[in-house]
């Protein structure tokens, strides 16, 4: 008997081991999940950015997946309930530009003119914050059926800018842009313009340049100003914000909407984007790929007079 006591009392032991082990092991689990892997998970899901999950336990696997599903679907909701919101107002704002227009080409007199040109330059500018904020949210770029000349999406980009006067547009290569590339390219241009204007000093004014890369086809469109330069903070900020697709990086000088949309335009068109800045020069740089770009159509002939 003595010895079946014994035995017992081995087995009881080893169990409350075993039992202790699998408590350690589990209060392990746990606190690596909530210390480790749920910040992560969190983080993925407040940025966007895809989640990396190999090796991870299974559980973890799980809670990605309920916690990621659970943010895209609130994402694809709030989007949509935007760009519901926003569509009625551009809609406005195409209508009342038609308008402006049909208005300035039958005015004559010089200060009702201008009056005009000043009301329809704020419908650009109330039609672009609406283009970025239905984009940012998750809304489509606005089509376009017919391509457009370069130099015409770099004008487009110039009348967004609310001092468009101190835009200045070089020499274009005689080029045509394809239709999905020309709103996007133009409100990426015209936020780069802005930057460049607010930032370069009250008086400071960008140049919007473009140059052909001879070796690939592809075109490179620059916009730069000769202003105090950035702080080195705000331009690493700027530099995550576009490398990685739109997102803020954290506890970091925020760059502001605007380059959140430049963001979504590199990615939408796949562009390569450099951005410099040291005092008395930045740069803002755009490789459009030859994909996004064609021969301008041919001049339409022009008919004999009649006779």
């Amino acid at each position: 008997m003595a010895v079946f006591a014994r035995a017992g009392r081995h087995r009881g032991r080893a169990a409350a081991a075993q039992a202790a082990d699998r408590t350690r092991t589990q209060d392990v689990a746990v606190a690596d999940f909530v210390d480790a892997w749920l910040p992560y998970l969190l983080r993925c899901a407040e940025t966007g950015l895809p989640a990396r999950l190999d090796g991870a336990p299974p559980t973890v696997v799980r809670a990605a997946d309920l916690v990621l599903g659970s943010t895209g679907r609130i994402r694809r909701l709030a989007a949509e309930e935007t760009a519901a919101a926003v569509h009625p107002i551009l809609d406005l704002l195409a209508r009342q530009g038609q308008d402006l227009l049909a208005a300035q080409q039958s005015v004559g007199a010089e200060v009702p003119l201008d009056h005009l040109y000043r009301a329809d330059h704020a419908n650009v500018l109330a039609a672009h914050l609406g283009v970025r904020l239905s984009v940012l949210s998750g809304g489509p770029w606005p089509a376009r059926s017919r391509p457009a000349a370069l130099h015409d999406v770099a004008r487009a980009a110039q009348s967004r800018v609310a001092h468009y006067e101190r835009v200045r547009v070089a020499d274009t290569p005689d080029l045509t842009v394809v239709p999905a590339a020309v709103e996007p390219l133009a409100a990426a241009a015209a936020e780069l313009l802005d930057n460049a204007v607010r930032h370069g000093g009250q008086q400071a004014g960008a140049v919007l340049e473009c140059s052909t890369d001879a070796g690939s086809g592809a075109v490179w469109l620059a916009v730069t100003d000769h202003g105090p330069g950035l702080p080195q903070e705000t331009l690493a900020a700027a530099r995550r914000v576009l490398a990685q697709g739109g997102c803020a990086p954290a506890r970091a000088p925020w760059p502001g909407l605007g380059m959140r949309l430049v963001a979504a335009a590199v990615r939408h068109l796949d562009l390569r984007v450099s951005l410099t800045s040291m005092p008395g020069r930045t740069a803002a740089a755009l490789l459009l790929p030859p994909a996004l770009l064609v021969p301008p159509p041919a001049a339409a002939p022009v008919p004999p007079p009649f006779q």
